[in-house]
Formats: structure tokens, sequence, C-alpha cells
């Protein structure tokens, strides 16, 4: 399944999507620059897992998050964020996400979160 997973990288920052893409290159990662476009994308493109931004212009990650779960709620997604606390963590988990990452995080710490969601 490792090679053929569909990853879609949720991130209004463009130094995140590319960071993020490069470091999963064995996957087939697609992008979105914000929730709204992610949105957008989700029903075409079918993704096996969602890497999302919480804070976002137009619409947030926990708007991709109820989307996306209401969608399929098989889709794990994982949540980075810059904007870290125990309440935001909590919050994302309760929607649903599968995984949690503080920025910056480790090329290492996102290989495990991805492979840890993709096998679960």
């Amino acid at each position: 399944m490792e090679h053929e997973a569909r990853i879609l990288v949720v991130d209004d920052e463009a130094i995140i999507r590319e960071f993020v893409a490069e470091v999963l290159e064995e996957y087939d990662v697609s992008h979105a620059v914000n929730g709204q476009d992610a949105i957008d994308k989700i029903p075409g493109l079918m993704p096996n897992l969602i890497i999302t931004d919480i804070k976002m212009p137009i619409k947030g990650g926990d708007e991709v998050i109820r989307f996306a779960k209401h969608f399929n709620p098989e889709i794990p997604i994982i949540v980075i964020t810059g904007y870290t606390s125990l309440d935001t963590a909590n919050e994302c988990v309760r929607m649903g996400a599968d995984g949690f990452l503080s920025k910056p995080f480790t090329i290492n710490q996102l290989r495990d979160e991805v492979v840890k969601c993709l096998e679960g």
C-alpha cells in the first residue's frame, strides 16, 4: 500500500507543503493551499491520508477534519500546527484527528506518523 497511498497536504505555507512532499516523495502527494481548497479536492482525490494545518485563511483545518470524517470516517488525518497546546491537541483528537505534530517537526517524526496512520 505504501507506494500507492494518496496523501493530501493542506497548508497555507508553500514551504511546509513542499517540505512534506519532498519527505514523502515515495507517495502520491497532492496539495491544497487552504481548507476550502482541500474540501473541494477530497471527493475527487479520495486520499488515503490527509495532513492538515489548523490555522489557515478561508477555512481552517478543523473544517477539513469535519468534512473529511463526514465524507469518509476511515480517512486518517494528521494535524500539523505551530499553535501547540494541550487544548488544541485534545480538540483535534475529539474531532477525529489520528495524529498530531507540532511545528517544527523532524523528518523522522513525520515519517513515523504517516506510517502509523497508513498501516493502522
